[in-house]
């Protein structure tokens, strides 16, 4: 079933948590335990574990913005969402990668993410800009 109004506004406030680099405000949207898995990245476990990575991959950039396209949700808590990511680095380039997550929720806060996404041409334009930096 299409996910109510309540759920896209979770995801929309998640982002712009995400967005502003509010890593405190971000952490609030996990479980303790909670896992997530980028395509065939190795599984990170534990919400501090993720919001390092984060944490990290935006120091790299400029700004980030999601577009939340699609998203639908069931009864046992799964959620599933249809999103483009955009991403402008330091050096003012910008890239847009589509991704879907399939997520487990608990109490309100993810306790799964499995996003489906192709991150390969972000990392490479990161190299790249951080070599042209050097």
């Amino acid at each position: 079933m299409r996910a109510s109004e309540s759920t896209i506004e979770f995801l929309t406030n998640y982002y712009a948590a995400m967005e502003a680099k509010d890593m405190a405000r971000c952490r609030g949207y996990f479980t303790d335990d909670m896992t997530v898995t980028f395509a065939n990245a190795p599984t990170l476990e534990g919400a501090d574990a993720f919001v390092a990575t984060i944490s990290g991959l935006l120091e790299q950039i400029e700004t980030l913005h999601h577009d939340v396209i699609a998203a639908w949700e069931e009864d046992d808590g799964v959620l599933i969402f249809e999103s483009v990511a955009t991403w402008t680095l330091l050096n003012g380039s910008s890239l847009t990668i589509p991704a879907c997550s399939v997520c487990r929720m608990v109490d309100g806060k993810f306790s799964d993410q499995q996003v489906y996404v192709d991150n390969a041409p972000l990392f490479a334009a990161l190299e790249q800009d951080q070599t042209v930096e050097a």
